[in-house]
C-alpha cells in the first residue's frame, strides 16, 4: 500500500471516530437530567381542614307592617313621634269620630226596634202554638205566626250584626300600632281626608334583625347550610352566625341561620340564605352592609394546592402535574374555596399527584422535566 493511501485511511478513521464521539456526547446530553427544564412540585396530600366562611349581606327588619286607615274620614291628629319606638296597640292616629258615632247610635236604635219586634213575635208564636195544640186555630194560622216569629228572629240577628259592624268602624277611628317596632315618618298629615286602606305610616321590627346573603352553589358553605338547616328546626339546632360590621367590629350577640333557599338563582348561580341576629339595643339598623360569618366547617380528606399552581384556561381551571415518566401533563380541576394562599381542589387531583408550582411559563404538555419536590405552602 502506498504512503498516500495509508494517510487517507488514517484520516478517514479519525473522522469516523470523531463523529462517533460527537454522537455519543449528544446522546449523553439528552439523557442527562441536568439539561432538562427544572420545575418545583408539591405532592397532593389529604388534609383535615377547618374553613371559616364569611359572606357579604345586608340587614332588614324582621317584620315590616303598614299602618293603614280602616275607615274613611278626616285625619284629626298624629299621636306618636316619628322615628321612635312604638308598642303594639299604641294609638298612632285619630280619625274624626262623629260620623261613625252617629252610625253606631242608629244601629243601636235599629237593634232596640228589632228586639221589640222579636219579643212580640215570640209571644204570639208561643200563644198560637198552645192554641193549635188545643185545636182552637187552624194550621194555616199557626204557620203564619211561625213565619212572623222566624222573620223577626232573622231581623234581630241582622240588627245585632249591624251594631257590631258600627262598633268596629267606630273603633277603627283610632289607628293603633299592629306590632312593636320603630315608626317611620307619617305618610299623610293631619287635616287630610284619608281613604279606607290608605297607608299612614310603616313600623319596622328591629329585634331581632334579618341579614340576607347569598352563597355560591358550588361553595362548600352551600352544602353545609343545606345539610344543617330544616323547616321545622329550632334556633338551637340551626347553624350559628356572627355579624361583622363594616368597621371590622363583631356584633356582641350571635344569631342563627333560619332560612336557606332550595333553588339556585340562574343568573347569579347562588342560593339565598338569611340570618336572624338579636338586636335588643337596636344598634343595628335596616339597610346596613355587613358580613355574616358561619361556624367553622370541617373538611376531611381535603386536597389543597398553592394558589399559584392554578391556571385559568377559558372557563376551565388547570394545574400541571408531573407523571411517573417525568413528563408534564395538564389536569383540569374543579376549584373549591381559597384557604389562605392555597386553593381547595374539589375534583381532578388524587393523593400523591405531583403538582407544578414553579416553572409553569416554560412548560409544554408532554415535555420531559426535572421535578424537585418542595414543601407545601
Amino acid at each position: 500500500m502506498s504512503t498516500k493511501s495509508i494517510i487517507q485511511l488514517t484520516i478517514t478513521a479519525g473522522l469516523l471516530l470523531s463523529l462517533s464521539a460527537c454522537s455519543e456526547s449528544d446522546a449523553s446530553l439528552q439523557e442527562n437530567p441536568v439539561t432538562l427544564p427544572r420545575v418545583l412540585v408539591v405532592e397532593a396530600q389529604a388534609e383535615h381542614l377547618q374553613l371559616e366562611r364569611t359572606f357579604p349581606g345586608n340587614t332588614e327588619g324582621s317584620m315590616v307592617s303598614e299602618v293603614r286607615a280602616r275607615v274613611e274620614g278626616l285625619l284629626e291628629s298624629r299621636k306618636f313621634e316619628e322615628g321612635q319606638f312604638v308598642t303594639k296597640n299604641q294609638l298612632m292616629f285619630s280619625i274624626e269620630k262623629a260620623p261613625y258615632e252617629v252610625e253606631l247610635q242608629r244601629a243601636r236604635s235599629d237593634l232596640t226596634s228589632a228586639e221589640a219586634t222579636y219579643n212580640a213575635a215570640k209571644r204570639d208564636w208561643e200563644r198560637v202554638e198552645n192554641l193549635f195544640s188545643d185545636g182552637a186555630i187552624s194550621g194555616r194560622d199557626r204557620d203564619k205566626a211561625q213565619s212572623t216569629y222566624e222573620h223577626a228572629e232573622a231581623e234581630l240577628a241582622a240588627a245585632q250584626a249591624s251594631v257590631r259592624d258600627a262598633e268596629l268602624r267606630f273603633g277603627y277611628t283610632e289607628v293603633r300600632a299592629p306590632i312593636d317596632g320603630v315608626a317611620s315618618r307619617e305618610k299623610v298629615s293631619p287635616g287630610n281626608i284619608v281613604k279606607e286602606g290608605e297607608i299612614l305610616a310603616t313600623i319596622t321590627r328591629l329585634d331581632p334583625l334579618y341579614v340576607n346573603f347569598s352563597v355560591g352553589e358550588n361553595d362548600i358553605a352551600a352544602r353545609y347550610l343545606l345539610a344543617n338547616t330544616s323547616v321545622d328546626g329550632t334556633a338551637d339546632s340551626m347553624p350559628s352566625a356572627k355579624l361583622i360590621l363594616q368597621d371590622g367590629t363583631v356584633h356582641p350577640l350571635d344569631g342563627y341561620i333560619d332560612f336557606v333557599s332550595r333553588t339556585v338563582n340562574r343568573e347569579t348561580g347562588t342560593i339565598e340564605a338569611r340570618a336572624v341576629i338579636p338586636n335588643p339595643d337596636m344598634v343595628l339598623l335596616p339597610g346596613q352592609f355587613v358580613r355574616v360569618q358561619l361556624p367553622r366547617i370541617d373538611v376531611t380528606n381535603a386536597i389543597a394546592v398553592p394558589q399559584r399552581a392554578v391556571m385559568q384556561s377559558g372557563k376551565h381551571s388547570v394545574v400541571y402535574i408531573v407523571d411517573a415518566n417525568e413528563t408534564v401533563q395538564p389536569r383540569e380541576v374543579v376549584l373549591g374555596v381559597r384557604v389562605g394562599n392555597r386553593q381547595l381542589i374539589e375534583q381532578g387531583l388524587a393523593i400523591g399527584d405531583r403538582v407544578v408550582v414553579e416553572g409553569l411559563s416554560l412548560l409544554q404538555p408532554g415535555a420531559k422535566v426535572r421535578a424537585e419536590k418542595v414543601a407545601d405552602e
